[in-house]
Protein backbone atom coordinates (compact mmCIF):
# COMPACT_ATOMS: atom_id res chain seq x y z
CA UNK A 1 0.00 0.00 0.00
CA UNK A 2 1.41 3.75 -0.11
CA UNK A 3 1.89 5.81 2.53
CA UNK A 4 1.87 9.89 2.52
CA UNK A 5 4.29 11.36 5.47
CA UNK A 6 4.63 14.95 6.39
CA UNK A 7 6.21 16.69 8.95
CA UNK A 8 9.73 18.95 9.71
CA UNK A 9 11.38 15.74 10.70
CA UNK A 10 10.54 13.92 7.61
CA UNK A 11 14.62 12.70 7.38
CA UNK A 12 14.37 11.43 10.90
CA UNK A 13 11.41 9.13 10.23
CA UNK A 14 13.41 7.83 7.28
CA UNK A 15 16.25 6.92 9.99
CA UNK A 16 14.67 5.47 12.62
CA UNK A 17 13.02 3.20 9.43
CA UNK A 18 15.88 1.90 8.42
CA UNK A 19 16.90 1.17 11.82
CA UNK A 20 14.04 -0.50 12.86
CA UNK A 21 14.87 -3.07 9.42
CA UNK A 22 10.83 -1.72 7.90
CA UNK A 23 11.26 -2.13 3.98
CA UNK A 24 10.26 1.02 2.61
CA UNK A 25 10.76 1.38 -1.74
CA UNK A 26 9.18 3.74 -4.46
CA UNK A 27 10.36 7.02 -2.44
CA UNK A 28 8.76 9.83 -3.82
CA UNK A 29 9.46 13.32 -2.14
CA UNK A 30 6.12 15.55 -3.58
CA UNK A 31 7.53 18.63 -1.73
CA UNK A 32 9.71 20.03 1.50
CA UNK A 33 9.00 18.01 4.25
CA UNK A 34 6.61 15.29 2.59
CA UNK A 35 6.75 12.08 0.48
CA UNK A 36 4.92 9.33 -0.48
CA UNK A 37 6.66 5.48 0.28
CA UNK A 38 4.99 1.64 -0.44
CA UNK A 39 4.95 -0.72 1.95
CA UNK A 40 3.79 -4.13 2.78
CA UNK A 41 0.79 -3.85 4.59
CA UNK A 42 1.32 -5.56 7.17
CA UNK A 43 3.59 -2.93 8.13
CA UNK A 44 1.13 -0.36 8.14
CA UNK A 45 0.48 0.36 11.83
CA UNK A 46 4.26 -0.36 12.35
CA UNK A 47 5.42 2.86 10.37
CA UNK A 48 2.47 5.35 11.79
CA UNK A 49 4.04 4.41 15.27
CA UNK A 50 7.30 5.24 13.86
CA UNK A 51 5.98 8.47 12.25
CA UNK A 52 4.50 9.51 15.35
CA UNK A 53 8.07 9.03 17.48
CA UNK A 54 9.78 11.34 14.65
CA UNK A 55 7.23 13.81 15.01
CA UNK A 56 5.47 13.01 11.25
CA UNK A 57 1.75 12.65 10.22
CA UNK A 58 1.06 9.82 8.03
CA UNK A 59 -2.34 9.40 5.92
CA UNK A 60 -3.34 6.17 3.39
CA UNK A 61 -3.53 7.00 -0.24
CA UNK A 62 -4.17 3.63 -1.68
CA UNK A 63 -4.05 -0.05 -1.36
CA UNK A 64 -3.06 -2.76 -4.03
CA UNK A 65 -2.34 -6.39 -4.14
CA UNK A 66 -3.44 -9.83 -3.22
CA UNK A 67 -3.21 -9.01 0.57
CA UNK A 68 -5.72 -5.98 0.42
CA UNK A 69 -7.95 -7.75 -2.42
CA UNK A 70 -7.69 -10.66 0.68
CA UNK A 71 -8.75 -8.14 3.37
CA UNK A 72 -11.42 -6.32 1.19
CA UNK A 73 -13.05 -9.66 0.39
CA UNK A 74 -13.30 -10.87 4.16
CA UNK A 75 -16.52 -10.26 4.37
CA UNK A 76 -17.68 -11.84 1.33
CA UNK A 77 -17.05 -14.76 2.15
CA UNK A 78 -18.31 -16.47 -1.16
CA UNK A 79 -15.44 -14.37 -2.97
CA UNK A 80 -13.26 -15.26 -1.22
CA UNK A 81 -13.74 -18.77 -0.95
CA UNK A 82 -14.22 -18.39 -4.92
CA UNK A 83 -10.62 -16.82 -5.05
CA UNK A 84 -8.62 -19.38 -3.23
CA UNK A 85 -10.56 -22.09 -5.15
CA UNK A 86 -9.36 -20.21 -8.21
CA UNK A 87 -6.10 -20.25 -6.85
CA UNK A 88 -5.97 -24.50 -6.31
CA UNK A 89 -7.62 -24.38 -9.79
CA UNK A 90 -4.66 -23.04 -11.59
CA UNK A 91 -2.17 -24.55 -8.93
CA UNK A 92 -3.81 -27.98 -9.68
CA UNK A 93 -3.94 -27.18 -13.58
CA UNK A 94 -0.24 -25.89 -14.01
CA UNK A 95 0.75 -30.07 -13.07
CA UNK A 96 -0.75 -30.77 -16.46
CA UNK A 97 0.26 -30.83 -20.01
CA UNK A 98 -2.41 -28.42 -21.67
CA UNK A 99 -0.37 -27.48 -24.50
CA UNK A 100 1.70 -30.10 -26.78
CA UNK A 101 3.68 -29.03 -30.01
CA UNK A 102 5.95 -30.77 -32.04
CA UNK A 103 9.46 -29.32 -33.76
CA UNK A 104 11.98 -31.49 -35.79
CA UNK A 105 9.32 -33.37 -38.10
CA UNK A 106 9.76 -32.83 -42.26
CA UNK A 107 7.74 -35.26 -43.76
CA UNK A 108 5.81 -36.85 -40.81
CA UNK A 109 3.15 -34.78 -39.71
CA UNK A 110 2.67 -33.53 -36.44
CA UNK A 111 -1.06 -34.92 -36.34
CA UNK A 112 0.44 -38.29 -37.22
CA UNK A 113 2.68 -37.96 -34.28
CA UNK A 114 0.31 -36.37 -32.07
CA UNK A 115 -1.62 -39.38 -32.45
CA UNK A 116 0.33 -41.87 -32.10
CA UNK A 117 1.05 -40.29 -28.75
CA UNK A 118 -2.35 -39.94 -27.27
CA UNK A 119 -2.72 -43.90 -28.35
CA UNK A 120 0.59 -44.46 -26.64
CA UNK A 121 -1.14 -42.48 -23.21
CA UNK A 122 0.12 -38.70 -23.33
CA UNK A 123 -1.68 -36.13 -25.06
CA UNK A 124 -2.89 -33.00 -23.24
CA UNK A 125 -4.24 -33.31 -19.96
CA UNK A 126 -1.75 -35.73 -19.16
CA UNK A 127 -0.11 -35.43 -15.53
CA UNK A 128 3.08 -33.98 -15.89
CA UNK A 129 4.99 -34.85 -13.05
CA UNK A 130 4.46 -38.54 -13.96
CA UNK A 131 5.26 -39.29 -17.45
CA UNK A 132 7.76 -41.55 -17.98
CA UNK A 133 9.75 -39.55 -20.72
CA UNK A 134 12.17 -42.42 -22.00
CA UNK A 135 9.88 -45.17 -21.82
CA UNK A 136 7.11 -42.97 -23.70
CA UNK A 137 10.15 -42.19 -25.77
CA UNK A 138 11.11 -46.09 -26.42
CA UNK A 139 7.47 -46.88 -27.12
CA UNK A 140 6.94 -44.40 -29.33
CA UNK A 141 10.14 -45.22 -31.65
CA UNK A 142 9.19 -48.63 -31.98
CA UNK A 143 5.81 -47.42 -33.06
CA UNK A 144 6.67 -45.05 -35.60
CA UNK A 145 9.92 -46.66 -38.10
CA UNK A 146 10.20 -43.25 -39.93
CA UNK A 147 11.41 -41.70 -36.19
CA UNK A 148 14.85 -42.60 -35.44
CA UNK A 149 14.69 -40.01 -32.44
CA UNK A 150 12.02 -38.76 -29.60
CA UNK A 151 12.19 -36.47 -26.67
CA UNK A 152 9.47 -34.92 -24.65
CA UNK A 153 10.18 -31.93 -22.86
CA UNK A 154 7.95 -30.34 -20.10
CA UNK A 155 7.72 -26.87 -18.97
CA UNK A 156 4.68 -26.02 -16.71
CA UNK A 157 1.63 -27.21 -18.89
CA UNK A 158 3.64 -27.06 -22.15
CA UNK A 159 5.07 -29.88 -23.96
CA UNK A 160 7.62 -29.35 -26.54
CA UNK A 161 8.12 -32.96 -28.31
CA UNK A 162 11.31 -33.39 -30.20
CA UNK A 163 12.10 -35.64 -33.09
CA UNK A 164 14.37 -36.28 -35.67
CA UNK A 165 13.31 -38.47 -38.70
CA UNK A 166 14.96 -41.63 -39.99
CA UNK A 167 16.62 -41.89 -43.30
CA UNK A 168 14.01 -42.98 -45.88
CA UNK A 169 13.66 -46.36 -46.76
CA UNK A 170 15.34 -46.89 -50.48
CA UNK A 171 12.36 -47.79 -52.56
CA UNK A 172 12.19 -51.29 -53.95
CA UNK A 173 12.12 -51.17 -57.55
CA UNK A 174 9.99 -53.69 -59.69
CA UNK A 175 11.69 -55.24 -62.42
CA UNK A 176 9.09 -58.20 -63.22
CA UNK A 177 8.69 -58.36 -66.64
CA UNK A 178 5.75 -56.16 -67.78
CA UNK A 179 4.19 -55.06 -70.92
CA UNK A 180 2.52 -51.55 -71.39
CA UNK A 181 -1.35 -51.90 -71.93
CA UNK A 182 -4.12 -49.11 -73.34
CA UNK A 183 -5.58 -47.92 -69.94
CA UNK A 184 -8.51 -46.31 -71.86
CA UNK A 185 -9.72 -45.48 -75.31
CA UNK A 186 -7.93 -43.85 -77.79
CA UNK A 187 -6.01 -42.51 -80.75
CA UNK A 188 -2.44 -42.59 -80.23
CA UNK A 189 -0.20 -39.63 -80.95
CA UNK A 190 3.65 -39.79 -79.53
CA UNK A 191 5.43 -42.78 -78.39
CA UNK A 192 8.00 -42.49 -76.14
CA UNK A 193 9.11 -46.10 -75.53
CA UNK A 194 12.45 -46.21 -73.52
CA UNK A 195 12.20 -50.31 -73.02
CA UNK A 196 10.01 -53.14 -74.58
CA UNK A 197 9.07 -53.92 -78.12
CA UNK A 198 6.63 -51.17 -79.68
CA UNK A 199 3.89 -53.31 -81.08
CA UNK A 200 1.29 -50.22 -82.29
CA UNK A 201 2.14 -46.90 -84.47
CA UNK A 202 1.24 -43.21 -83.92
CA UNK A 203 -2.20 -42.27 -85.55
CA UNK A 204 -3.99 -45.98 -84.46
CA UNK A 205 -6.88 -46.18 -82.62
CA UNK A 206 -6.60 -48.43 -79.23
CA UNK A 207 -8.89 -50.26 -76.90
CA UNK A 208 -8.60 -50.48 -73.27
CA UNK A 209 -6.62 -53.58 -72.30
CA UNK A 210 -4.96 -53.46 -75.91
CA UNK A 211 -0.62 -53.90 -75.20
CA UNK A 212 1.17 -51.24 -76.83
CA UNK A 213 4.50 -51.68 -75.87
CA UNK A 214 5.25 -55.69 -75.26
CA UNK A 215 7.48 -57.03 -72.81
CA UNK A 216 8.48 -60.02 -74.60
CA UNK A 217 11.37 -59.44 -77.00
CA UNK A 218 12.61 -61.67 -80.18
CA UNK A 219 15.56 -62.06 -81.47
CA UNK A 220 16.24 -63.35 -84.79
CA UNK A 221 18.47 -64.77 -87.51
CA UNK A 222 20.64 -62.23 -89.21
CA UNK A 223 20.00 -64.17 -92.51
CA UNK A 224 16.19 -61.79 -93.49
CA UNK A 225 14.58 -65.18 -93.05
CA UNK A 226 12.21 -63.83 -89.88
CA UNK A 227 13.10 -67.09 -87.86
CA UNK A 228 13.43 -66.24 -84.07
CA UNK A 229 16.00 -68.18 -82.61
CA UNK A 230 15.54 -66.62 -79.00
CA UNK A 231 12.95 -64.49 -76.53
CA UNK A 232 13.45 -61.98 -73.85
CA UNK A 233 11.11 -60.96 -71.18
CA UNK A 234 11.83 -57.32 -70.04
CA UNK A 235 10.30 -54.65 -68.35
CA UNK A 236 7.87 -52.30 -70.97
CA UNK A 237 8.45 -48.88 -69.86
CA UNK A 238 7.76 -45.63 -71.35
CA UNK A 239 5.21 -42.89 -71.87
CA UNK A 240 2.49 -43.54 -74.65
CA UNK A 241 -0.03 -40.35 -75.59
CA UNK A 242 -3.16 -40.25 -77.01
CA UNK A 243 -6.66 -38.51 -77.75
CA UNK A 244 -9.10 -39.83 -75.01
CA UNK A 245 -12.56 -38.80 -74.38
CA UNK A 246 -14.48 -38.80 -71.61
CA UNK A 247 -18.02 -37.95 -70.43
CA UNK A 248 -18.87 -36.84 -66.63
CA UNK A 249 -22.35 -35.82 -65.68
CA UNK A 250 -23.28 -34.61 -62.22
CA UNK A 251 -27.13 -33.55 -60.85
CA UNK A 252 -28.70 -30.85 -58.64
CA UNK A 253 -32.05 -30.05 -57.30
CA UNK A 254 -33.84 -27.12 -58.16
CA UNK A 255 -36.28 -26.89 -55.08
CA UNK A 256 -34.91 -26.54 -51.66
CA UNK A 257 -35.96 -26.02 -48.05
CA UNK A 258 -35.57 -22.27 -46.90
CA UNK A 259 -34.83 -21.24 -43.28
CA UNK A 260 -38.05 -19.71 -41.63
CA UNK A 261 -36.68 -15.81 -40.78
CA UNK A 262 -39.72 -15.80 -38.22
CA UNK A 263 -38.98 -19.07 -36.55
CA UNK A 264 -37.54 -19.67 -33.49
CA UNK A 265 -34.06 -19.25 -32.66
CA UNK A 266 -32.77 -21.41 -29.78
CA UNK A 267 -28.97 -20.58 -28.53
CA UNK A 268 -27.29 -22.77 -26.36
CA UNK A 269 -24.11 -22.81 -24.47
CA UNK A 270 -21.68 -24.96 -23.40
CA UNK A 271 -17.90 -25.28 -21.87
CA UNK A 272 -15.31 -27.57 -23.13
CA UNK A 273 -12.51 -28.72 -20.59
CA UNK A 274 -9.83 -31.07 -21.74
CA UNK A 275 -11.69 -32.19 -24.90
CA UNK A 276 -14.93 -32.89 -22.90
CA UNK A 277 -18.21 -30.36 -23.23
CA UNK A 278 -20.54 -29.66 -20.83
CA UNK A 279 -23.53 -28.63 -22.09
CA UNK A 280 -25.81 -25.70 -20.03
CA UNK A 281 -29.15 -26.58 -22.43
CA UNK A 282 -31.32 -29.56 -22.25
CA UNK A 283 -31.24 -32.07 -24.71
CA UNK A 284 -30.98 -31.19 -28.09
CA UNK A 285 -31.77 -34.32 -29.16
CA UNK A 286 -35.70 -33.01 -28.41
CA UNK A 287 -34.85 -30.14 -31.16
CA UNK A 288 -36.35 -29.73 -34.11
CA UNK A 289 -34.73 -31.55 -36.43
CA UNK A 290 -35.50 -29.64 -39.22
CA UNK A 291 -33.44 -27.16 -38.33
CA UNK A 292 -29.79 -25.00 -39.39
CA UNK A 293 -27.55 -25.77 -36.26
CA UNK A 294 -24.34 -23.31 -36.13
CA UNK A 295 -21.74 -23.86 -33.44
CA UNK A 296 -19.00 -21.63 -32.47
CA UNK A 297 -16.24 -22.44 -30.46
CA UNK A 298 -14.46 -19.28 -28.31
CA UNK A 299 -11.44 -21.23 -27.05
CA UNK A 300 -8.98 -19.59 -24.73
CA UNK A 301 -6.10 -18.46 -25.94
CA UNK A 302 -2.62 -16.87 -24.30
CA UNK A 303 -1.10 -13.67 -25.01
CA UNK A 304 1.95 -15.38 -27.28
CA UNK A 305 -1.56 -17.25 -29.34
CA UNK A 306 -1.44 -20.33 -27.75
CA UNK A 307 -4.88 -22.03 -27.79
CA UNK A 308 -5.64 -23.48 -24.53
CA UNK A 309 -7.84 -26.84 -24.55
CA UNK A 310 -10.97 -25.01 -22.30
CA UNK A 311 -13.67 -22.48 -24.21
CA UNK A 312 -17.00 -21.96 -24.67
CA UNK A 313 -19.37 -23.15 -27.36
CA UNK A 314 -22.04 -21.02 -28.76
CA UNK A 315 -24.79 -23.41 -30.80
CA UNK A 316 -27.39 -21.65 -32.37
CA UNK A 317 -30.29 -23.35 -34.26
CA UNK A 318 -32.73 -22.05 -36.65
CA UNK A 319 -35.95 -23.85 -38.03
CA UNK A 320 -36.58 -24.41 -41.83
CA UNK A 321 -39.98 -23.63 -43.03
CA UNK A 322 -42.51 -26.19 -44.58
CA UNK A 323 -42.16 -23.84 -48.23
CA UNK A 324 -39.37 -24.79 -50.99
CA UNK A 325 -37.83 -22.07 -52.43
CA UNK A 326 -36.35 -22.10 -56.27
CA UNK A 327 -32.56 -22.59 -56.54
CA UNK A 328 -30.79 -19.77 -58.83
CA UNK A 329 -30.79 -22.09 -62.25
CA UNK A 330 -27.32 -19.84 -63.07
CA UNK A 331 -25.49 -20.61 -59.53
CA UNK A 332 -26.69 -24.25 -59.85
CA UNK A 333 -25.18 -24.66 -63.01
CA UNK A 334 -21.75 -22.67 -62.76
CA UNK A 335 -21.66 -24.77 -59.84
CA UNK A 336 -22.16 -28.22 -61.31
CA UNK A 337 -19.62 -27.16 -63.94
CA UNK A 338 -16.98 -26.26 -61.72
CA UNK A 339 -17.54 -29.96 -59.76
CA UNK A 340 -17.30 -31.39 -63.00
CA UNK A 341 -13.95 -29.42 -64.42
CA UNK A 342 -12.22 -30.38 -60.97
CA UNK A 343 -13.09 -34.56 -61.49
CA UNK A 344 -12.07 -34.27 -64.88
CA UNK A 345 -8.43 -32.37 -63.82
CA UNK A 346 -7.70 -35.15 -61.67
CA UNK A 347 -8.97 -37.64 -64.16
CA UNK A 348 -6.29 -36.21 -66.47
CA UNK A 349 -2.89 -35.29 -64.53
CA UNK A 350 -0.25 -34.43 -65.99
CA UNK A 351 -2.45 -34.71 -69.26
CA UNK A 352 -3.98 -31.98 -71.28
CA UNK A 353 -7.75 -30.98 -71.36
CA UNK A 354 -8.19 -29.87 -75.45
CA UNK A 355 -11.83 -29.01 -76.07
CA UNK A 356 -15.05 -29.33 -73.82
CA UNK A 357 -18.73 -29.63 -74.10
CA UNK A 358 -21.13 -28.64 -72.47
CA UNK A 359 -25.20 -29.93 -72.28
CA UNK A 360 -27.56 -28.92 -69.46
CA UNK A 361 -31.29 -30.44 -69.30
CA UNK A 362 -33.73 -29.77 -66.52
CA UNK A 363 -35.89 -32.49 -65.77
CA UNK A 364 -38.67 -32.83 -62.82
CA UNK A 365 -37.75 -30.35 -60.65
CA UNK A 366 -34.05 -30.91 -61.07
CA UNK A 367 -30.90 -29.91 -63.32
CA UNK A 368 -28.52 -32.24 -64.68
CA UNK A 369 -25.28 -30.81 -66.30
CA UNK A 370 -22.88 -33.31 -68.93
CA UNK A 371 -19.30 -32.48 -69.43
CA UNK A 372 -17.93 -34.15 -73.03
CA UNK A 373 -14.20 -33.45 -73.38
CA UNK A 374 -11.74 -34.37 -75.79
CA UNK A 375 -8.10 -34.85 -73.56
CA UNK A 376 -4.45 -35.71 -73.77
CA UNK A 377 -3.13 -38.22 -71.72
CA UNK A 378 -0.57 -40.92 -70.88
CA UNK A 379 -2.99 -44.03 -71.49
CA UNK A 380 0.37 -46.39 -71.05
CA UNK A 381 -0.22 -48.45 -67.45
CA UNK A 382 2.13 -52.01 -66.45
CA UNK A 383 0.78 -55.20 -66.95
CA UNK A 384 3.32 -57.91 -65.35
CA UNK A 385 3.54 -60.90 -67.25
CA UNK A 386 2.90 -64.07 -66.45
CA UNK A 387 6.24 -66.37 -65.86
Amino acid sequence: MTLEVWGPFLERFFNICAAAGLGLWDVETQEEHRARVTLALWNVRRARELAEKAGCETKETGRGGLPALLLQCRRRYGMGVGLIALTLLFGVLSQFVLVVEVQGNETVSASEILATLQSEGFGVGSYGPGVDVRALSNRMLMEMEELSFLTVNISGIRATVIVREADPVPEVVDERAADLAAARDGVIVRLDVTAGRTVVEEGQAVLAGEVLVSGLLKHELGDGSGTVWATQQVRAAGEVWAITRRTLSAVTPLETLVLDENGAVTEGWSVEFLKNRLNFYGNSSNLDRRCDKIAILYPLTLSDGTTLPFGVWKTTWQSWSDETGAVDPDWAEQLLRDALTQRLEAMVGEGEILSTQWEVTDTGGAMTVTLTAQCLENIARTVVLEQ
